[in-house]
């Protein structure tokens, strides 16, 4: 069984603002050179940007987090589905 909890402490010390801008380009969004993103669609101006941690912070909504809670939020996966989505595009193992 999986241990969603360690797997996804694992993953913050794997991401960084690179790639999780990667992941987010991947998902659809399109991310600047200064890791600033328009979360929204109907936005004009990037609402949201990437630390170097690689947390996302949207100063729209006052919203903070990691990538998982950004898919687990903002698109509609499980938690499990999410971690699970980020630990493969990192290539992390989870067995």
């Amino acid at each position: 069984m999986i241990d969603l909890k360690q797997l996804r402490a694992q993953l913050k010390q794997s991401l960084d603002k690179e790639k999780v801008a990667d992941i987010l380009s991947f998902v659809g969004y399109d991310v600047r050179r200064d890791y600033k993103f328009k979360l929204r669609a109907d936005e004009k101006t990037p609402s949201a940007s990437i630390d170097n941690n690689g947390n996302i912070k949207d100063f729209g909504s006052g919203w903070y987090g990691d990538i998982v809670a950004l898919l687990h939020e903002h698109h509609g996966q499980t938690l499990k589905d999410a971690t699970l989505y980020v630990a493969s595009c990192l290539g992390v193992r989870y067995e």
